[in-house]
């Protein structure tokens, strides 16, 4: 597609729709012949959605999307035949065959990944509303997930802080009414999940996810109200998605032909085309001139996938820690007899102080930790220098801003997490291990992952057992992460600054 194409055009949206639709029943046949290794969850009757959200965004835009990606992943702009070859396993897919349907990563263009794990990218799309914010880039965070998520506490913590600090990001709700084979209205106190948004001070509107010209029009209003600093919105898409949760699952035990049939009689991609005839947008000789289009460009993406090759064995441990090639080089620290007694902590300030006034995209989020400097004085004085947007008091939900520091990192930030005690990184303990440890392995190295995780450990003033934990030898199993507990004050310091160099995750005891 050419650059200067308007994707918000009808006939573009026409396109990009068909797009998805084609190559999603393509993969659905590459399934039943054992092409795809795992699951597949097709996008097939939600195509509106993520073609109406991102006729408005562009390539430095943050999208951050759940299992059922593949759509979202096309209608940013990934070629047809990079999503096949990594739903093939194939070194030419998009994740260089790390991922599969699950796992699509291309931060080329702004697609920051795809979760099997319901919620993370909630967090990860304020984090980059969050980066938007410090780097004063304009950028938008774009999270795109089902109406399960929405039962999630990292819906609540993510919107939470979204709104708090007005940051300039959309969180899409695409209720296919079931969560897996859950009836959403089963298990939702409140149904509807746009009038969730008044609970959280934000702008919200539900719509007709089958109408991509009303997911438009909300969109647009959505992205200008971001980019203006506006803040967040919340958009509830109403759809069904007409194929089963994942290829090859049985799909009417918990709902029934009929209903699946009167959702498939409201194709999106039937509505605009008979929208576009009727209003005389277009013939019926140049919507043909599209499909055979778009036909051709699936059949050629499936063929330059199959002929693709298997990454090779030599490479399954690539990528799993970074390799910090341009951290400034320091000396050592004189070995003089000289010496100075400080306390670790002041020996953590030291460093903190020293690395926030070198670089401006170091920031801190915790509890305390802005005008009060921090329960143990890890922070203190550097409100007075930075300002609140880099010493961020948090609410209380580990989760969420340690989920927003990993799409923070994602997007061109430094974040630094201070949990004040290490007992209270366990409520952070997915976000931690599912995503911020993964994340530069499954996007082949080419997403940075520096984030600096700190809290105090050990027995100080008689605080019992949940705050008086040392957990570094659970955290240490986990593969892209590192863990450092220092010996010394003179150790701290080294190893503090070193972690807020280095482009890989620091837990920091």
């Amino acid at each position: 597609m050419s650059p200067h194409t308007n994707k918000s055009s009808p006939l573009q949206l026409y396109r990009t729709m068909l797009t998805i639709r084609m190559v999603e029943e393509r993969l659905a046949k590459s399934h039943q012949r054992g092409l795809i290794h795992g699951a597949c969850h097709t996008y097939v009757g939600q195509e509106a959605i993520a073609t109406g959200v991102c006729a408005h965004l562009h390539n430095a835009d943050a999208i951050f999307s759940t299992h059922r990606g593949h759509g979202h992943a096309l209608a940013k702009g990934m070629e047809p035949g990079q999503l096949m070859a990594e739903l093939f396993g194939r070194e030419t897919g998009c994740s260089r065959g790390r991922g599969g349907s699950m796992h699509l990563f291309a931060p080329e263009i702004g697609m920051m990944g795809t979760s099997g794990i319901v919620g993370p990218c909630i967090l990860q799309a304020a984090g980059a509303g969050y980066s938007s914010l410090i780097l004063k880039s304009g950028q938008v965070g774009v999270a795109f997930f089902g109406d399960g998520a929405a039962n999630n506490g990292a819906f609540h913590e993510g919107l939470n802080m979204a709104s708090i600090w007005k940051l300039p990001v959309l969180f899409v709700c695409e209720n296919n009414q079931f969560a897996t084979e859950v009836p959403f209205a089963s298990v939702a106190g409140n149904s509807s999940v746009a009038a969730r948004g008044a609970a959280y001070g934000m702008a919200s509107i539900e719509v007709d996810g089958n109408d991509v010209l009303a997911v438009e029009a909300a969109a647009g209003e959505a992205v200008t109200r971001a980019r203006d600093g506006g803040g967040p919105t919340l958009i509830e898409c109403t759809t069904y998605r007409t194929r089963a949760h994942a290829e090859g699952m049985g799909d009417f035990t918990y709902r029934t032909r009929e209903d699946v049939e009167q959702w498939r009689a409201r194709c999106p991609i039937a509505r605009l085309k008979k929208h576009l005839l009727e209003h005389g947008l277009s013939s019926d000789a140049q919507l043909d001139s599209i499909e055979q289009e778009v036909a051709a460009l699936t059949e050629a993406a499936h063929e330059f996938a199959e002929k693709s090759a298997y990454p090779t064995a030599e490479s399954a441990t690539s990528h799993v820690y970074a390799v910090s090639a341009n951290a400034p080089h320091r000396e050592a620290p004189s070995t003089s007899s000289a010496t100075r007694e400080i306390t670790f902590m002041k020996a953590t300030l030291e460093a903190l102080t020293e690395e926030m006034a070198r670089n401006p995209k170091i920031f801190v989020m915790g509890e305390g930790i802005g005008v009060r400097g921090g329960n143990f004085a890890t922070t203190s004085g550097l409100f007075a220098v930075h300002g609140a947007a880099r010493l961020r008091d948090t609410p209380i939900c580990e989760r969420g801003f340690v989920g927003l520091a990993g799409g923070a990192a994602m997007t061109g930030t430094r974040p630094v997490v201070d949990f004040m005690f290490a007992d209270f990184v366990l409520d952070s303990v997915g976000e931690i291990v599912n995503q911020i440890a993964k994340m530069q392995y499954m996007s082949s190295g080419r997403l940075k992952m520096p984030v600096l995780l700190r809290g105090c450990i050990g027995i100080g003033h008689a605080a019992a057992t949940h705050h008086s934990g040392s957990y570094y030898s659970m955290y240490a199993h986990f593969p892209g992460l590192r863990v450092v507990v220092p010996s010394s004050p003179r150790d701290a310091k080294g190893l503090l600054m070193t972690a807020l160099t280095c482009d890989v995750p620091v837990l920091f005891l």
